[in-house]
């Protein structure tokens, strides 16, 4: 168990994240999305260029246009304040790439 008392499962931080792949694959295979990939790792970077820190996306999708997103698989207790601030820089930092909160 981590500190949010998630159970791991099968390589994902969370049963939520794992049936959330499990969705994710069946889009896939729709040809509603083109893929998918867990656990995605960006740089920050503040205004004058120097590197901040980094945040892992839960999931980065590219739609079936062939634009990226990214999707976080999110519950209250894990919308924490250092989160909506990584989302920040995040959104600053990648302005033509999705952000989309799955609850």
């Amino acid at each position: 168990m981590n500190k949010y008392h998630n159970i791991k499962t099968r390589g994902f931080d969370s049963k939520k994240e794992y049936r959330y792949s499990r969705d994710l694959e069946l889009l896939k295979r729709a040809k509603e999305i083109k893929s998918w990939k867990p656990q995605v790792r960006y740089d920050l970077y503040a205004k004058n260029g120097a590197k901040v820190c980094y945040m892992r996306v839960d999931f980065e999708i590219i739609n079936k246009e062939g634009k990226k997103e990214v999707h976080e698989v999110k519950s209250n207790a894990t919308k924490t304040a250092i989160w909506a601030l990584k989302k920040k820089l995040f959104e600053d930092n990648y302005p033509d790439i999705e952000y989309k909160i799955i609850n």
